[in-house]
This record gives C-alpha cells, structure tokens and sequence, in this order.
C-alpha cells in the first residue's frame, strides 16, 4: 500500500511538473490560476540588469520643456523613495498624470507631451564602499534615453515605442540573424542604444533639471 501510495504521489508531482513545462513552453493556460505559479516555470520573471525611470516632459510653444511629474505640490511616495509615475510600468497613467499637471498649474501653451525612460545598469546603484570591492573601475554612470510615448496637451497618444531593453533584444536578434552561421558570435552583443531625441531635446540635458510648468512662471 505504501509502495502504492509513493508511486501516486511521484506521478502526480512529475506529471503536474510536465504539464508546467508544456503551459510554459506553449505560453497556454499560465495565469489562468494562482496554483499555477508553482508548475509555470517563471522563476526571476520580469528581473532585469537594468533600473529604469519615467520622466514625463511637456514641451511648449516657446520650445522650453517642462517637467510634469511629479508636479508642484507634494510629491506622493507609495513604496520606499520613488515618486507615483514610477511604478506605471505599462504607462497607463501617464496620460491622466501629465493632463491633471497641465489643469492645475499656469503655463504657457504646450505642443507636446513626452514621456521619456531612463536606464542604467544596476550595478551602478551600488554603495561606494562595495562598489570599490568589487569593480577597478570608476562609478560613473551612464544613462540611456529613450522616448516611449508622443501625446498631445489632452493626453491622446501620437507615437509609442518600445522598451529600451526591448529594442536592444530586436537589436541583437537582427545582428545575429544577419550574420553568417560560421561567425556569428556566441556572446551577446553590448547592450547600446542611442536616444531618440525630439526637435530641441538636448541629448546633454538631464530631463531631472527641467522646472516643473507651476514653478516656471512663478519665478
């Protein structure tokens, strides 16, 4: 009976751990129940190298550029130090964030909204004592810019792009697929993106230094 019972239970563990791994394997059924995490091969999912910021940046008449989140008034921290926009990950709210700034505050005449993400690599946001433990190198850190939506004054989306990180995966992938079988590299290419400025964005200007559209006129 014991030997009986045993031999249910490796069954039903290996054949709940198969059905995991074709779910996974045909992206079928993943999230279609809690219990699922723990068959769905999904361990570290969405954790990247990289820290990312959301920067959303109206620009006006005057081709100066304002910073709309967060706005003049006391900035609201959910979980630890990040402002609210940051956590819109899918920005579905960046739209409403940047409106409700632009109705609440006096500026002059906007063309325009951006909303522009930063990257860096995480091992940059090291302390200086560890980083000096493990790295010869310097700490400096280099941002990559990237413009991933265009919206008019009332919030409605004009242009979307992708992820950086996203189109550093499209970047390697069509590198590699052009190359001949015999040398294509094994290793992944550098991960170097350039930022796709909008008419009168410095590459140089740091969208943190813009002033937000209330402090602006008020000066």
């Amino acid at each position: 009976m014991k030997r009986l019972l045993a031999s249910v239970v490796i069954a039903a563990y290996l054949g709940s751990l198969g059905y995991g791994i074709v779910c996974h394997t045909l992206n079928f059924n993943t999230a279609s129940h809690p219990a699922m995490y723990f068959v769905v091969w999904d361990m570290f999912c969405g954790w990247s190298a990289y820290a990312n910021r959301l920067h959303i940046i109206g620009e006006g008449e005057s081709g100066r550029y304002y910073r709309l989140a967060p706005g003049p008034w006391d900035d609201f921290h959910p979980y630890g130090n990040l402002s609210r926009h940051e956590y819109d990950a899918f920005l579905s709210h960046a739209g409403r964030l940047s409106v409700n700034c632009l109705k609440q505050t006096r500026h002059e005449p906007m063309r325009r909204v951006f909303v522009v993400e930063e990257s860096w690599a995480k091992k940059y946001n090291l302390p200086d004592d560890i980083w000096s433990q493990f790295f010869d190198e310097p700490k400096q850190r280099h941002s990559y810019f990237r413009i991933r939506r265009v919206m008019a004054p009332c919030g409605r989306i004009t242009g979307v792009q992708s992820a950086w990180i996203a189109k550093q995966q499209l970047l390697v992938v069509s590198a590699r697929s052009m190359q001949p079988a015999r040398t294509r590299p094994q290793a992944m290419l550098p991960l170097v993106g350039p930022f796709d400025p909008a008419p009168g964005y410095s590459r140089q200007a740091a969208p943190t230094s813009f002033p937000s559209a209330g402090r602006l006129l008020a000066q």
